[in-house]
């Protein structure tokens, strides 16, 4: 693996949480160079940029109102560890809390651009949340999102 400088790695890491709480998905995706991989272990694993562009787009568009705070991280060269939250924030009328938790490995190529992002969390507390999340949001008079696919 390629050393990067520990000060760019972490600005550009910076710059992803931000384009994640920015929900500019075509603007995520371009973070990444044109031959990485996202192994996402649940949807599958996705070839190249414009592969992870033609998969996050319409995925994060169906559940808009997600956030993705992160709780620790760790940059170890030009790989970047982290550990956050994806949580489906309350609609108006719901009251719980839908978290569950997500343990993400990027490695950095240089240019501001990741050659790999891996997610690593528990898909059956992913899927409870989610349906926890839709049944609430029903209950409270919402119509609920359509699931990602």
């Amino acid at each position: 693996m390629t050393t990067f400088d520990r000060q760019e790695v972490e600005e550009e890491f910076q710059r992803y949480v931000a384009r994640g709480k920015a929900n500019d998905w075509n603007a995520w995706a371009d973070q990444f160079t044109e031959d990485a991989r996202y192994i996402e272990h649940e949807m599958g694993v996705f070839a190249g940029r414009e592969a992870i562009r033609e998969w996050i787009v319409p995925t994060m568009e169906a559940v808009s109102g997600m956030s993705f705070p992160t709780e620790w991280s760790v940059i170890d060269g030009g790989r970047v560890i982290f550990y956050c939250w994806n949580v489906f924030d309350p609609l108006p009328g719901m009251t719980g809390e839908y978290k569950f938790a997500v343990v993400v490995i990027l490695e950095y190529a240089g240019n501001g651009q990741w050659d790999l992002e891996e997610d690593i969390y528990n898909a059956k507390e992913a899927e409870a949340v989610l349906g926890r999340f839709l049944e609430d949001a029903v209950a409270a008079g919402h119509e609920p999102p359509a699931p990602p696919t």
